[in-house]
């Protein structure tokens, strides 16, 4: 029981250090950014796997129509909720600058179909966990530090 207390005690005393943390900003786009992310990343890796598995299609091309899907609802989500951009002057520049983070996260999402599938000879599927893990911490520094300006 001592034990439980003492370990309950430590979990107390680290809330004021986890409170410091998710004042700052940037922690918090970063959190709302992963999970908006994921929700995203999750509706393009949804897109992608019924492209290949119903429709028989070639891996690259439902790549480009995942990425269709995720830039619609990635620029929405992003701009209005993960990032907080009021959308008042320059969203042309900043969409513009939007859809080249999308065409490099596509490039890098390529790079991982043509590795694994076409180089490797892996299943089909087998891209979706770099698109999921890897890809999206490069799109998090190019919005941030790029698309919508670090706040």
């Amino acid at each position: 029981m001592g034990s439980l207390i003492a370990r309950g005690s430590a979990t107390l005393h680290s809330i004021p250090f986890i409170a410091d943390i998710l004042a700052r900003p940037a922690a918090r786009q970063l959190l709302r950014y992963a999970f908006a992310g994921l929700c995203v990343t999750q509706l393009a890796a949804l897109v992608y796997s019924a492209v290949v598995l119903l429709l028989s299609a070639h891996p690259l091309f439902a790549n480009a129509v995942s990425t269709a899907f995720g830039l619609c609802a990635g620029y929405l989500v992003h701009s209005r909720w993960s990032f907080a951009v009021d959308g008042a002057g320059g969203e042309g520049l900043q969409v513009a600058r939007f859809l080249t983070a999308s065409f490099v996260a596509f490039l890098i999402n390529s790079f991982w179909v043509w590795l694994l599938v076409m180089v490797l000879h892996l299943p089909a599927l087998a891209p979706v966990p770099m698109m999921m893990l890897v890809t999206p911490w490069i799109s998090f520094l190019l919005n941030r530090y790029w698309v919508f300006k670090a706040a």
